[in-house]
């Protein structure tokens, strides 16, 4: 009796500690932290993610990551070492581990969203953050994962970021950057969301067409790049991928609605599922609304 009580407040001080890492908008938790990120990092946008993550491996024909990155680097070695930096619930990293059980995997991320339980051997996660010193040695890792910072990064961080980034790859390590573009090609309105999103992006200092960027910043940074994929989205065409990130696209405006309301002077919840259903239908209407996911891949020189 008396050493459970004694453990109550070392767990309350957990809980604490926990709460004051969380923003909670809308019954939505948010990194209430110095990251500009605008997604939230509880479970249902860890749900998302996992969905998203299965959809880009089905878009990239069934590829985790780009394999010209094998020309330069090995994951069958057990010395061969992989980050994911900004790995969220961990869906990548637990997925390619599988595929390469001799590889040590490592996540990174500013919150702890980390799977407890079920994860491969080979595979383990720390918090962290790219813009400030990542908790690693000069030259450490052969492979470097990072997807989807456009949401996270303000113009003056990719620098600091990818420098940082640069400084714990090995020289001869690759990293794959995968980052998506604007909603596009479709109807008026959503030509119109999509104006909405890039003038309150830029607003917030970031930059809404950062894939385009992606290769010369890589570059600034001592990178050099080996290969740029861009593969194109069709909201309206009916076959499992497509459909995969039309689902993606309604649900991130959902977990965006504390920011995205005011932008479409939407006042009330039913206003802003109203506009969610609306969205799902004009992304399908023609001309179809198209997405674009990059993958840039670049090496560390020698």
């Amino acid at each position: 009796m008396s050493t459970s009580n004694a453990q109550l407040p070392a767990r309350d001080d957990v809980i604490e500690q926990e709460k004051s890492t969380l923003n909670v908008i809308d019954g939505r938790t948010f990194h209430n932290t110095d990251s500009i990120y605008w997604l939230p990092n509880d479970a249902a946008e860890n749900d998302r993610l996992v969905g998203q993550h299965f959809a880009i491996k089905s878009l990239f024909d069934g590829n985790n990551f780009n394999r010209k990155a094998l020309e330069y680097v090995s994951m069958d070695d057990s010395t061969s070492r992989v980050l994911d930096c900004g790995c969220g619930p961990g869906t990548w990293i637990t997925d390619i581990a599988n595929e390469y059980p001799n590889c040590q995997f490592t996540g990174v991320d500013i919150s702890d969203v980390f799977p407890k339980e079920g994860l491969p051997p080979n595979v383990h996660f720390e918090v962290g953050s790219v813009l400030e010193r990542l908790p690693y040695d000069d030259n450490t890792f052969d492979f470097i994962n990072l997807r989807f910072l456009i949401l996270a990064l303000r113009n003056d961080e990719w620098s600091i970021a990818l420098k940082e980034l640069y400084r714990v790859l090995k020289p001869g390590g690759v990293i794959e950057s995968m980052e998506c573009g604007q909603l596009s090609r479709g109807r008026e309105f959503i030509d119109d969301l999509a104006q909405r999103v890039v003038l309150f992006m830029k607003s917030r200092g970031q930059d809404p067409h950062i894939p385009l960027r992606i290769p010369s910043l890589l570059n600034d940074a001592g990178f050099e790049v080996v290969e740029t994929k861009v593969k194109d989205i069709y909201l309206g065409k009916s076959d499992s991928t497509n459909r995969a990130f039309l689902w993606d696209v309604i649900n991130i405006y959902k977990s965006i609605k504390p920011f995205m309301a005011a932008q479409l002077n939407l006042q009330t919840d039913d206003e802003y599922s109203a506009f969610l259903d609306k969205l799902a239908i004009e992304c399908q209407q023609e001309p179809q609304a198209m997405w674009d996911m990059t993958s840039t891949l670049a090496r560390k020189p020698l």
